[in-house]
């Protein structure tokens, strides 16, 4: 620094600081022993020394010349220093008060250290981990039983994020309730409480998880529906109620913006009027459910009071659920499932026979475990004629051959209660071959309805033998009917709501419009008025769409 642009507080200053720092030196002899080798070593290089001594008690050099001649001497003495002892090691402290100064501070970092250290001494290594470990399996189980974000609406690039990753993996594990071995849930009333038995559409889809959807429904409003799955994000296939030619065109029209969705119209052609099935598929990463509602894909159907006018739902039905893992990889072979039971094979069938896509067959005939579907039937009706082994599949007949494989075949008397929100021309001839296939007997006659003039023509049997069967059958059979008629009437008793019960209930005359029956059909003399009671729900106030067959 030059002496004539030195300035004269500045100097002071030093002065000052270097004459407190020698006192301090005095108390701290650790801090001053680095000063004190450093000055030895000067002196030993320099023919003499040329640095301040921090521990004299001379104050009496107190100008301003001397100090200014000091630090003068001192910086050449330093940049000596450094020329000739260590020209290739770490450059020495320029002053001995920033060697004081860095001592200090290297005595701070280490208090610090000391401090810190202690405070997480009580914390072992291995404990502290554990603890981790034990927050994170607590954080996944409380989300297994939440729902899950929802799904980002960015796009993604072409690398998986994070949270892609996470979402993924989380996924595979069922985080909703499975029922492996079938359940019967009421569909939630809005309005009501809850019960463990209720069940909401949205938790029957599980959509956070939910790859395929196959929905079937007779009624449909299209934009509710959608409202309850990741559209665009699982593939769709909705079976649809469409007989002419006018409609089907109509739905391909107005729903073909849906994004991967596909269309599925069962064949309704020559006397078939009606697609009545509510089947729904529900395939997700790692199981598959299959549910069988008795609502319609609407509001109404499904408990909510969304285009009732009021602020409670009015209608209640009932869903039978059952879900099947994938087999294990090592099981299935590319031709065959081992797992097969009754109830997947006419599951299969029947959706075959929809027509629904041959992907959709082939994925619900190999990828899954329904062995534990073996204590169930599974019975379908399919319009039109049937004619052979297929006939026995189909309708009454399935539910005879449901009964009999199902190991339940039996002669002896049954109480029968059957709930529907539907009758038509109910009569005698149809009650006897439903009662008939409840005992599992397939009788040609008795359960398929075979008029007796046209029997012998249905038979793969030889003319003349098949007459005389069928006589002697026909026989038996008429011998028991009679017989058979009586236990009926006082066995077999069929719930539909009366008059008064839809005028009370909750949304009235004006919201019973799916509850059907015709007065004609009521008064006619082949309809068994005896058996009819009155449908009532245990929820005050609801009307029953459920549709359920109790022995």
């Amino acid at each position: 620094m030059a002496d004539d642009t030195y300035d004269d507080d500045l100097a002071e200053a030093i002065r000052r600081s270097l004459a407190d720092q020698g006192n301090s030196s005095e108390a701290s002899p650790e801090i001053a022993a680095p000063t004190s080798t450093t000055q030895e070593v000067k002196i030993k290089k320099e023919e003499e020394p040329s640095i301040i001594v921090l521990d004299s008690d001379d104050d009496a050099e107190d100008d301003k010349e001397t100090v200014k001649q000091t630090i003068k001497r001192e910086e050449q003495a330093e940049t000596a220093t450094v020329k000739k002892e260590e020209p290739d090691e770490e450059k020495p402290k320029l002053s001995t008060m920033l060697n004081l100064d860095r001592a200090q501070m290297e005595k701070d970092r280490l208090a610090r250290l000391k401090r810190k250290k202690s405070d997480d001494s009580h914390v072992p290594q291995a404990k502290h981990i554990k603890t981790l470990a034990t927050q994170t399996l607590t954080f996944k189980k409380e989300e297994s039983v939440d729902p899950l974000p929802e799904p980002s609406t960015s796009r993604r690039g072409p690398f998986m994020t994070l949270r892609d990753l996470q979402e993924r993996v989380a996924s595979y594990v069922p985080r909703h309730t499975q029922y492996l071995d079938g359940v019967v849930k009421k569909t939630y009333v809005e309005g009501r409480e809850r019960t463990p038995n209720d069940i909401k559409l949205e938790e029957v889809f599980q959509k956070d998880t939910l790859q395929t959807a196959v929905l079937s429904a007779y009624v449909w409003e299209f934009l509710w529906v959608l409202q309850k799955l990741n559209v665009g994000e699982c593939d769709l296939v909705l079976v649809l109620h469409a007989k002419e030619d006018e409609m089907v065109h109509h739905y391909r029209r107005n729903l073909c913006n849906i994004p991967r969705t596909r269309l599925c119209f069962p064949n309704m052609s020559g006397n078939v009027n009606c697609m009545h099935s509510k089947l729904q598929l529900l395939f997700h990463l790692t199981y598959l459910r299959v549910v069988v509602p008795t609502a319609n894909m609407t509001p109404y159907d499904w408990g909510e009071a969304l285009g009732t006018g009021r602020s409670e739902g009015v209608m209640e039905n009932s869903v039978f659920i059952i879900d099947f893992p994938e087999l294990p990889k090592t099981s299935a072979t590319p031709d065959s499932n081992p797992s097969h039971t009754h109830f997947s094979r006419q599951l299969l069938h029947f959706c075959k026979a929809k027509g629904l896509p041959a992907d959709i067959i082939e994925k619900l005939d190999k990828v899954y475990d329904f062995s534990r579907s073996k204590p169930l039937g599974f019975v379908y009706s399919i319009g039109g004629s049937h004619h052979g082994t297929e006939a026995l599949k189909n309708g009454v007949c399935g539910l005879a051959t449901a009964v009999r494989d199902l190991g339940l075949k039996t002669k002896k008397p049954m109480e029968v209660d059957y709930v529907t929100s539907s009758i038509g021309s109910l009569n005698k001839e149809f009650l006897l071959r439903m009662f008939r296939a409840l005992h599992g007997d397939d009788g040609k006659i008795s359960v398929q309805g075979i008029p007796k003039k046209y029997s012998s023509r249905q038979l793969a049997e030889p003319a003349a033998a098949a007459d005389e069967s069928t006589e002697s059958e026909s026989e038996e059979e008429d011998q028991s009917d009679n017989k058979l008629w009586q236990d009926i009437r006082s066995s077999v008793r069929v719930y539909f709501p009366s008059r008064r019960t839809v005028a009370a209930s909750k949304g009235g005359i004006q919201n019973g419009g799916t509850i059907c029956f015709q007065r004609k059909w009521f008064n006619s003399s082949t309809f068994p008025q005896s058996l009819l009671h009155d449908c009532q729900s245990v929820r005050r106030g609801m009307l029953m769409h459920n549709k359920a067959l109790l022995t």
